[in-house]
């Protein structure tokens, strides 16, 4: 009965290792700090932009706020649903 196992077999056993090279671990790494510094970026940019321009901030947080809504709302109901 030990003879009977699964023949089925996760993406990392046929790779071969059970744990992924060091080189990948790396890039990875190297991936997530460039991530960060160009996120931290973006975010220091846009505040300046927002610091020097107050009203196109607040007409972007409108637009987008109005664009949200029309992807993420549902449709509106009918006149006779929301009579009953």
């Amino acid at each position: 009965m030990s003879d009977m196992r699964s023949q089925t077999q996760s993406p990392m056993q046929r790779r071969g290792g059970a744990l992924p090279a060091e080189e990948d671990v790396d890039a990875f790494r190297r991936g997530v700090q460039f991530g960060r510094e160009v996120a931290g970026t973006a975010v220091r940019k846009i505040g300046a932009w927002s610091e020097e321009h107050p009203g196109q901030m607040a007409l972007a947080a409108l637009a987008l706020g109005f664009l949200l809504g029309k992807l993420l709302g549902g449709r509106p109901r009918p006149i006779s649903e929301e009579l009953e």
